[in-house]
Formats: structure tokens, C-alpha cells, sequence
């Protein structure tokens, strides 16, 4: 999408170049950077600029950082979802040794994970393993604890949650920062966590733990406090494991939360909305703030903010007829996810028969429909038939596409078989010449058929831009030592 996104941009910027002055480069600098899907860099570098913009490039500004956002928020979603399929299998592995090398943590992490994966029935069973093993340091107790409280009141046993929660000691910053989240999770917004979290920072001083940071930017998010958690963002060292068992003088574990990945794809879907919002306060970038606002209410399972959205969009006539077709695909799809599925295949079928085949838009297709959960079957041939009377350049986005189709339909080989025919083969794993979230879907797909040595390949070199990559890369290598008898510690280098 990134380069579909800077093509459509870069209209409106050359329509506001009389506008901007030699200062607003800063716009153009994260527009580079963005190209190159650093999404990271972007942003900072736009963010900082802000204040010193020429008045009238601010709404470009806005809505590059919309934009920058929007794709940031994309790729951190399907990395959490690699990172709960990775973790959940390294972690069971943990906690099935018991006894003499076994680790305690194991069932602590373990049972935060089938928390953060949504099964909050077998999650309580391992966090009460870890609660009643002898030894375990108070601290650690509390929050297995108040993580088990969250586990029975969405399982509707708010009166066990609440006699939990009342019994866990909050002299401490990190229980007090970890319980905040907890309540953040739980929605319970009357406790006050933010406050809750605030006390408990000022409490531990200058040097906060990055667990620490990470429940607070939870706490943050959910209160859609979005400029606060974006500073907050900066402090945080998304390279730092949560803990560090020690099991020997040649032995030791690090585990990650992979729950902070889900808090960053909401916190930057988040910022895509505001400034979004912000851009298309401007008559003139309105119809394309509203482009994209429309996808980022999508991503957010917000479906009538969407079709309100897009269909502002497609009310505007002189828009490009490329953007007016992906815009109709998009407001298929949330037709179909509103119960009128007969006029979403109706568009679909239509805009998928046109001659000559769009990849592009047949991509947008597949996606639109493999998202609605949608009987694809009769999309599935024409997208096949444009591939193959296509040239690999222009039918690399519809080979990414139908590869997401089948990892998300389980179907691992055909996955692989058609993201490989998607990449870039002379820079194969670069983000600067392949879609980084094809790439964490190549990687997933290649763990799944446990080819690790292609997977971890690819979070290596994503790992030099996106630092919390590493939470993925490092229980990947360490089941590939597992799964080949390697002796030793797990190094990633």
C-alpha cells in the first residue's frame, strides 16, 4: 500500500507546493523516508518539524504522518499476530520441563500470553501454577495475580476478579504500573489507571523499567491519550526483554510481552485518525484525508465510520479512477460485513472482470473479500488468470495478496509459494524494495512450515529498522536450537 499511498500524496503535495517554503523539507525528508517504509524515522523526523512548519504545509504534513502512521499501524498488527504464534509454542515448550533446569518464569509468560491470544480459561491455569510454586518473589506473585483477575472477570466472574485485585499490595511501582494496565484492559476506567500509572512513575524516579513503560503505554492507549503515548514511546527500549531468568553460569531465558506489538499497532492506528482528522480540516486535502480515514476506520473493525468515510471520498468526482476503484472495493467489503452481501459480491464480481485485468485492483479485491471472511471462490480464478498473463513486476501486489488469502486460510504451502513470487528476489528481505508486512507474513508462513532459517533471515534485517522484532526473532531461534538439539545459549547477533 505504501507505494499506492505516496503516488496519491504526491498529487496533493505538488497542488500545495506554492504554498510551502525552504523550511517545511522536513515534510519532504519523511516522505523519502516513508517510501522507503521507515516508518519509524518518518515519523520522528515529521514530528519534530511540526513546530516550525510554514502554517499553510501543516495539513500536508498532517496527512503524511496519517499516512506514515497508517501503514506503521499495519505492520505492528501483523507482527503481534506472528509474535502469539511464535511465543505461545516457544513458551509451552518451557513449561512442559519441569523440576531440576525447568524455568519458573515459563508459566508466569506463558499464562500472559494466552491472556493477550484471547484464552483466558487455560491462561488461568498456568498463572495459578506460577502462583503457587514456593519461593516466587512477592512482586512477581502480585502480577500473576492481578493478571489472574483480569482471566475471571472476562470469563464474567467480576466478583472473584474484584476480591483478587483487593487483596494485591500496590506499595510497589512496578504492582501498582502492572494492576493500572490490568484495569486498562479490563475497561474499568473508574479505577483511574492513568492516574494509577502516573503515581506509580513519579514513585520509582528516573530510571523505570521497560515492563514499567510498557504497562503504561497500555494504560495510555486505552485512554486514548495519543500525544502522551507517543512521547512515552520514545523512552521505551523495545529491544529489552521484560525479564531475565538466570538458570546457570551458561543458562538464561529472556522473555518479552508480546502485548506491547498489539498496543503499538492501536496507539499508531490512533495517531493515523487524529492527524488524518487534522488534514482533512483543509477543503482541498479533505477527499484524500478521507481516503485514507476510511482504511484506518477499517483496520480498526469500525465499520460505519469507514463507509461514512469512504463514501465522502467517492462522492468527490474529479478523484483519480484508480482510487475511486479501490474506494468502492473497500466499501463492498464493509458492506458485506454489514449484511448486504449480495451488493458486496455484485462489486466485486464487477470490478474483478474488467479488462484488461488490474493486479492491483484484484489485489484490493482478494483482500476486501479474504477479510469479510467471503466465499472467494469465484474471485480466486480471475486473480489467478491475471498472474499468469501478467508480468512479474505489475502482478507482484496480486501474488502478495492471494499469499495473505491462504495464510490466513491456513494453507501454508500456496502461502509461501505465491508471497516468494511477490518479493523482490534481487533484494529479498530489504523493506526499502518489499512491503514489510508481506515480509512478517512470509516469515509466519515459513515458521509455520518450519523452514526457520528463511523466517529468521527476515527478522534479522527487519530487526535493523523495527527494533521490536526482536521479541519475534529471538523465541524463533530459540525453537530452532530446540527443535535441532543445539547446546548453549540462544545469541541473536
Amino acid at each position: 500500500m505504501a507505494r499506492l499511498s505516496a503516488a496519491l500524496v504526491g498529487i496533493v503535495v505538488a497542488l500545495m507546493a506554492g504554498a510551502a517554503s525552504a523550511a517545511d523539507d522536513a515534510v519532504a525528508r519523511a516522505m523519502a523516508l516513508y517510501q522507503r517504509r521507515h516508518y519509524e524515522e518518518a515519523a520522528r523526523t515529521l514530528q519534530a518539524g511540526l513546530p516550525v512548519l510554514n502554517p499553510a504545509s501543516r495539513a500536508t504534513a498532517y496527512l503524511t504522518l496519517g499516512m506514515i502512521y497508517l501503514d506503521n499501524a499495519r505492520l505492528h498488527r501483523e507482527l503481534r499476530e506472528a509474535g502469539i504464534a511464535v511465543q505461545l509454542d516457544y513458551l509451552k515448550r518451557l513449561a512442559a520441563v519441569r523440576g531440576t533446569g525447568g524455568s519458573r518464569f515459563a508459566s508466569l509468560y506463558l499464562g500472559s500470553m494466552l491472556l493477550e491470544s484471547g484464552n483466558s480459561g487455560e491462561a488461568t491455569r498456568y498463572l495459578e501454577r506460577f502462583s503457587a510454586q514456593p519461593g516466587v518473589e512477592p512482586r512477581y506473585r502480585a502480577i500473576a495475580e492481578a493478571n489472574l483477575g483480569l482471566c475471571h472477570f472476562l470469563r464474567k466472574d467480576a466478583q472473584k476478579a474484584r476480591a483478587l485485585w483487593a487483596g494485591i499490595d500496590t506499595a510497589d511501582p512496578e504492582v501498582q504500573l502492572a494492576l493500572a494496565a490490568v484495569y486498562s484492559r479490563a475497561g474499568l476506567q473508574e479505577r483511574d489507571p492513568v492516574a494509577m500509572g502516573d503515581a506509580a512513575l513519579k514513585k520509582v524516579g528516573y530510571s523505570p523499567s521497560s515492563r514499567m513503560l510498557e504497562n503504561l503505554l497500555t494504560v495510555y492507549v486505552r485512554a486514548g491519550l495519543t500525544d502522551k503515548s507517543l512521547e512515552l514511546v520514545k523512552q521505551v527500549d523495545l529491544k529489552a526483554a521484560s525479564y531475565t531468568e538466570v538458570l546457570g553460569q551458561t543458562k538464561t531465558i529472556n522473555f518479552y510481552d508480546i502485548a506491547a506489538l498489539g498496543d503499538l499497532a492501536t496507539l499508531y492506528r490512533q495517531a493515523s485518525v487524529l492527524y488524518l482528522e487534522k488534514a482533512a480540516a483543509e477543503a482541498q486535502l479533505k477527499p484524500t484525508a478521507d481516503y485514507y480515514l476510511g482504511a484506518a476506520h477499517a483496520d480498526a473493525g469500525n465499520v460505519e465510520r469507514s463507509l461514512q468515510a469512504t463514501g465522502a471520498f467517492l462522492s468527490v468526482s474529479p478523484a483519480p479512477p484508480r482510487y475511486q476503484d479501490r474506494a468502492r472495493v473497500r466499501y463492498a467489503t464493509g458492506q458485506y460485513l454489514l449484511g448486504r452481501r449480495g451488493e458486496a459480491m455484485a462489486v466485486w464480481e464487477e470490478l474483478a472482470q474488467r479488462q484488461p485485468a488490474d493486479p492491483e485492483l484484484l489485489a484490493e479485491i482478494v483482500l476486501g473479500c479474504a477479510k469479510a471472511k467471503a466465499d472467494c471462490a469465484q474471485i480466486e480464478p480471475w486473480a489467478m488468470r491475471a498472474i499468469e498473463a501478467g508480468e512479474g513486476k505489475k502482478t507482484r501486489p496480486l501474488n502478495i495478496a492471494l499469499g495473505q488469502h491462504y495464510l490466513w486460510r491456513r494453507d501454508y504451502d500456496r502461502a509461501v509459494a505465491y508471497l516468494e513470487a511477490g518479493r523482490d528476489k534481487s533484494n529479498k528481505n530489504r523493506i526499502e524494495a518489499n512491503d514489510p508486512v508481506m515480509l512478517v507474513n512470509l516469515a509466519e508462513a515459513y515458521y509455520r512450515r518450519r523452514q526457520f532459517s528463511e523466517g529468521l533471515e527476515i527478522y534479522f534485517e527487519m530487526s535493523k529498522h523495527f527494533p521490536v522484532v526482536r521479541r519475534i526473532q529471538e523465541a524463533t531461534q530459540s525453537i530452532y536450537s530446540m527443535e535441532h538439539k543445539s547446546a548453549g545459549d540462544v545469541r541473536i547477533f
